[in-house]
């Protein structure tokens, strides 16, 4: 046996040998001095079913052992509670000949394993952000007392954290158990999908300067087996915008007969989508005779429902296939999994990251395969040429999901963002602080959560601003001695189970058109008067707001224009992507792993590329329009749309391009000049004309003044548009359709 793990504690190496392991996994050997130190945050990375959950446990375990202090030595936090099942019985399994005591902790489990812990606080917690959130609020001298020896901080799946509001409300509630006790705790934070390292690194402990040691395993002895699948799908005026995958009998025929007999996933990206396939390839089942293996699983399913599908999965017995969302994108024990499927293109190259990493467990290669369909206009077709010919002839789609793979395979994530205010969780973890201790000073809470905690970049104007927020909606009050406790509805607000939670359940909003209900949508993006978008198969403009009520009231748009994207969030599509998809349409070169049709659809999109010699424009003009493609990210692109609409010009992101109708290069190029001799705009200055402020849990507690701070500090890159903009002045005489410069797309 190497000699590190002849460090670990002698019964761990019994368990070991028990379990018949040869050899410890490379992560694992390369984890054990680190932790048996103690003296660093460590991030521990490596591929799906490598070993990280052993990597953490068996030194942080043997340093227990080791050291055999009382009280709960290991609290290990994750963002799922299936996920601390699965971790229960993993860890109970090497704990109990060990004699250490491994308790689950979140809304599931009984009282009398809850109890059991608070009469004799030992061994290892496992528990989830909003469980911990309650204990901080509720048992405030229990947890003083029982966590003062914890020697590790052990965060699974710390990915899911990253850039959230759950993980800014895990890293405030570390911040305060460590205050709480008077001591730095090391962190210990396992992912699959970690790169841009620096960047995470702060991400573990901001706003700190010590050093984060990582350990990272680049060897696999997985192969992949890759294919892009690509599908056409002809459409007219009359269906150009209902779902693509609806009118592609050929794709499912296809899922059908490669998925059966295997256990496999397929990721579709939507619950809507997620329940027509799910339904179709049940009905093909019974079509041909032949038992379902299909079956859907979301967040909106009965637990017991998911439960039965996950258990059928892990059992391995029957062959099934899950046709789901992300909710089987996390490390869930399932067992192995012969392949992956994503349909369309994923919302992030971390998320496809994940995805591919479920597949090819136990050191069987990974199969993944992306089922990417694309819209195609006859040329006879009476839509307009430019405005949704130019983006279906680029095949965004293709290229959108070639780019992703091609950053996966060169080990490539999305870097966590660094620039949130977060003040919906601020005001959480601000009523949570104050709960806890009962009553404090306004610079104490600021200097625990802000100044040395997560929220640094919250100055004490913005801070005090938020308390005058929470003392108007009588959430705090000021007693006589100056501090701050809770008012009456603070106190019915932190009472409720439902506050320990940081995130919201997502809204939909009902669209009106002269009265009359159109439909009901989830609304992921800013909204302002005048925007414009396709529903229920007309034109829509945006006349009215009513963001209590959750009403948009629309009259008709004659125009061009683009759905609501209502299955992925704002701002999903980074930099690195669009970058990454320039590069392949300026490429001469075709991915092999792209069959005939993804292929041809490729080659398609080179071609109409280069005709519109778009490698050294910046912008073309097109019928009745301008057409802008920065090759950025989608919050730079909707910072340029917004500096736009400020200056008097209509502007609509639309997938990889802008879209500004009936506007002249020259005007174009004066605004975009006024713009550049202009005092750069603050990102709180062009979250004024948006009128869905509330986005997150605790938004509606914020003054308007403070949902512009921070609605501009998520959504807007100002330096990013303006280099877009010089760019775009210094570009070339653009491809101009009303000069006859003949390619007829």
């Amino acid at each position: 046996m190497p000699s590190n793990a002849k460090l670990l504690h002698s019964l761990i190496l019994k368990w070991i040998h028990n379990q018949g392991w040869q050899s410890l996994h490379d992560i694992q050997e390369l984890a054990i001095k680190p932790i048996l130190e103690g003296n660093n945050d460590i991030i521990i990375s490596a591929a799906t079913a490598s070993g990280k959950t052993e990597a953490a446990f068996l030194p942080a375990i043997t340093k227990i052992l080791n050291d055999k202090e009382i009280g709960i030595r290991i609290v290990y936090i994750s963002p799922l509670k299936a996920l601390i099942n699965d971790q229960y019985k993993r860890l109970d399994a090497i704990c109990h000949s060990l004699k250490v005591n491994v308790t689950p902790w979140h809304g599931d489990i009984s009282n009398s394993k809850k109890s059991k812990l608070f009469n004799i606080p030992d061994g290892i917690l496992l528990i989830t952000p909003e469980s911990l959130e309650s204990l901080l609020i509720n048992h405030h001298s229990w947890c003083k007392e029982s966590l003062k020896s914890v020697a590790f901080f052990i965060i699974d799946e710390f990915h899911a954290f990253i850039g959230d509001v759950r993980g800014y409300q895990l890293l405030s509630q570390l911040h305060r158990i460590e205050t709480l006790v008077g001591k730095k705790i090391p962190r210990i934070a396992i992912s699959a999908t970690l790169s841009n390292i620096q960047l995470v690194k702060g991400w573990l402990r901001p706003n700190s300067k010590s050093d984060i040691k990582l350990i990272q395993s680049l060897n696999s002895k997985r192969g992949l087996q890759l294919q892009i699948r690509g599908y056409q799908t002809l459409v007219n005026n009359i269906n150009i915008n209902d779902e693509p995958t609806l009118l592609s009998p050929e794709l499912v025929y296809d899922l059908f007969k490669q998925m059966r007999g295997n256990t496999n996933l397929i990721f579709a990206n939507s619950r809507a989508k997620t329940e027509y396939f799910a339904t179709t390839l049940k009905n093909l089942s019974e079509k041909y005779h032949v038992p379902n293996e299909f079956f859907p699983h979301h967040g909106s399913l009965a637990k017991e429902l998911r439960e039965t599908l996950e258990n059928r999965l892990k059992e391995g017995k029957l062959p099934t296939t899950a046709i789901c969302t992300q909710t089987l994108e996390l490390g869930i024990d399932i067992g192995d999994v012969t392949s992956v499927a994503q349909i369309q293109s994923p919302q992030s190259v971390a998320s496809l990251r994940q995805r591919l990493g479920r597949a090819g467990r136990r050191n069987s290669d990974a199969i993944l395969r992306l089922y990417i369909i694309e819209k195609i206009i006859p040329k006879d077709s009476p839509v307009s040429p430019w405005h949704l010919k130019l983006q279906h002839r680029l095949f965004n789609q293709t290229f959108l999901s070639t780019a992703m793979i091609e950053l996966v395979l060169n080990r490539w994530v999305e870097p966590p963002t660094s620039e949130e205010l977060a003040l919906s969780t601020l005001v959480q973890q601000t009523l949570s602080t104050i709960a806890q201790y009962g009553s404090l000073k306004a610079i104490s809470i600021w200097n625990l959560l802000c100044k040395t905690g997560p929220f640094h970049l919250v100055t004490q104007k913005i801070f005090s601003m938020l308390l005058r927020s929470l003392a108007t909606n009588d959430l705090i009050t000021q007693l006589d001695d100056g501090t701050l406790t809770l008012g009456l509805m603070g106190e019915r607000l932190v009472s409720k189970y439902t506050f320990y939670g940081s995130f919201k359940t997502q809204e939909e909003y009902t669209i009106e058109f002269n009265g009359v209900k159109l439909g009901t949508v989830p609304i992921n993006q800013p909204l302002e008067i005048g925007q414009t978008f396709l529903f229920a198969g007309k034109g829509c403009e945006v006349t009215y707001i009513n963001p209590s009520k959750r009403i948009i009231s629309v009259k008709e748009y004659k125009d061009k224009t683009e759905p609501l994207d209502l299955d992925s969030g704002f701002g999903l599509i980074h930099d690195g992507v669009r970058e990454k998809m320039f590069e392949l349409y300026t490429s001469k070169t075709v991915p092999v792993y792209l069959n005939s049709t993804a292929k041809q659809n490729f080659l398609e999109g080179q071609k109409l590329f280069k005709k519109l010699k778009l490698k050294d424009n910046y912008y073309l003009v097109g019928n009745n329009g301008i057409y802008l493609f920065p090759w950025k990210g989608d919050k730079i692109m909707y910072t340029i749309s917004r500096l736009l609409k400020l200056h008097g010009i209509k502007s609509s992101v639309q997938s990889s391009y802008i879209i500004i109708p009936s506007t002249s290069t020259l005007q174009l190029k004066e605004v975009v000049t006024k713009i550049l001799e202009s005092p750069s705009p603050k990102p709180e200055e062009l979250a004024t004309t948006i009128k869905n402020l509330e986005y997150e849990k605790f938004d509606h507690f914020l003054t308007q003044e403070l949902l512009w701070f921070s609605i501009g500090s998520r959504n807007f890159d100002i330096p990013g548009a303006m280099e877009f903009f010089k760019k775009m002045l210094a570009s070339k005489e653009p491809f101009n359709r009303e000069n006859g410069a003949a390619y007829d797309i």
